[in-house]
């Protein structure tokens, strides 16, 4: 393992713990920002599809084993994310590439969570894309923009 693995780690350590205890204060009403899907697509992205799927499912059991929903559900949706993730990885300019995937990863992380975790309520998909998944995945484009610029530095070579 070499260090710019060891670094990703540490970011995913540290984002596990944010999003377990300090999302919920800078919440706006239901929609919170991922920090777990920010570090997974910065990490995807540098990596490809193998490598972000692996380490999608990793944190997403993690992330489920410390949250009180469905064991499998978020290492599902992560391991779905990580692959997209990776696999989007050059198909835009350098300048958007991010944004774009983050993006695209966050609609995929989203509606996979948010249709599985629904199944079998009485449920709009309309309402399931309006209320929850645009804004949290916009919430977290945003807080990702910043955050990706200060990872970025500490993780290039």
């Amino acid at each position: 393992m070499n260090s710019l693995h060891i670094r990703y780690a540490v970011f995913f350590l540290v984002a596990l713990l944010l999003q377990a205890t300090l999302v919920k204060f800078i919440q706006i009403f239901t929609w919170r920002p991922d920090l777990v899907l920010i570090v997974l697509v910065t990490y995807s992205l540098r990596e490809g599809p193998n490598k972000g799927m692996t380490a999608g499912f990793i944190v997403g059991l993690l992330q489920d084993l410390v949250s009180t929903h469905f064991i499998g559900l978020s290492a599902l949706s992560k391991t779905l994310t990580g692959f997209v993730a990776g696999s989007l990885s050059g198909k835009f300019t350098s300048r958007a590439e991010f944004f774009l995937t983050l993006l695209i990863g966050g609609l995929v992380n989203d509606l996979t969570y948010f249709f599985v975790y629904t199944l079998g309520e009485n449920f709009s998909l309309q309402s399931l894309i309006i209320l929850y998944t645009i804004p949290n995945v916009m919430y977290t484009v945003l807080l990702g923009g910043f955050l990706y610029y200060l990872m970025e530095t500490w993780v290039s070579e």
